[in-house]
């Protein structure tokens, strides 16, 4: 059995500075895939509010993750850049995938 992480992050700014933060969130985007343990980072905005985005990251483990929020560039593009233009963040964390059953019907 796997032990992925798997995190989507959903974070806005406001409007005037949707473009800023694009750029920062795909150069935060990069760093990370340079990561060890990190599997996958995409990014992805929202066409119906281009200051919206939604990133969804895939570790090997928690301990990956764990790396990940311990790097440099986590406090110095995600945490200092980033979070310092978010207006809105939420961010869930998920393990490996299960399988649900059909409706019964």
């Amino acid at each position: 059995m796997d032990s992925h992480v798997l995190v989507v992050a959903d974070v806005s700014c406001s409007p005037e500075n949707a473009v800023e933060f694009g750029q920062i969130l795909h150069e935060f985007a990069a760093a990370c895939r340079e990561e060890p343990g990190c599997l996958s980072y995409e990014v992805f905005r929202s066409e119906d509010s281009p200051e919206r985005y939604v990133s969804i990251e895939k570790y090997v483990d928690s301990a990956a993750f764990a790396a990940h929020r311990d790097s440099d560039h986590f406090r110095e593009i995600g945490l200092a850049r980033l979070m310092s233009l978010a207006t809105a963040r939420d961010v869930r964390l998920y393990g490996q995938p299960s399988e649900i059953a059909p409706a019964a019907g």
